[in-house]
């Protein structure tokens, strides 16, 4: 069991319920420093959980969780450029596409939770979606929450028009 008390390095909310948190502590039992992790729930019940509490405020759990998603956002941007920048630049733009067209169709019409790629691609799809000005000044935190916890790429779709105020409605230029 973990006694990390002015041991922490820092703690974090590990899920979007917010009902677990994940704290990292230097646990030097053995003389030397060892980083360790350590989940525990969001129960005031819970010994480890008023531990925290004492050496950590909710709300700095809250602001490093914040900090740790900006710095995920920003480090998958990174990547996604240097993606962008490895493709062979003579690409036909009809063969480009057709590929897009056939994997937008695969995804939405034959997803397979199991298929890491196309789990991938849902992923990169929630993403782009929260980086919308529409989604971001969305009042709707049911329809973001939706967003978040779909596990089918038309289950996204269906949140994001859900989010922007158009599902059901028909859509005019």
């Amino acid at each position: 069991m973990a006694e990390f008390s002015g041991r922490v390095i820092e703690a974090y909310f590990s899920n979007n319920d917010k009902d677990t948190i994940c704290v990292m502590w230097n646990n030097n039992a053995s003389g030397k420093e060892v980083v360790e992790e350590f989940y525990l729930k969001t129960d005031p019940d819970n010994h480890y959980f008023k531990e925290l509490l004492k050496d950590i405020p909710l709300e700095e759990i809250e602001e490093h969780t914040q900090k740790r998603a900006v710095v995920y956002m920003e480090e998958m941007k990174r990547l996604a450029k240097r993606w962008s920048f490895s493709e062979p630049k003579n690409i036909d733009p009809k063969s480009v596409d057709k590929r897009v067209n056939s994997r937008i169709v695969d995804l939405i019409c034959d997803f397979d939770k199991k298929d890491k790629g196309q789990q991938e691609l849902m992923f990169r799809l929630k993403l782009r979606l929260f980086e919308q000005d529409i989604v971001k000044n969305s009042k709707n935190t049911d329809g973001k929450a939706m967003i978040r916890k779909a596990e089918e790429p038309i289950e996204v779709l269906m949140a994001y028009a859900e989010t922007i105020g158009k599902l059901g409605k028909r859509v005019k230029n």
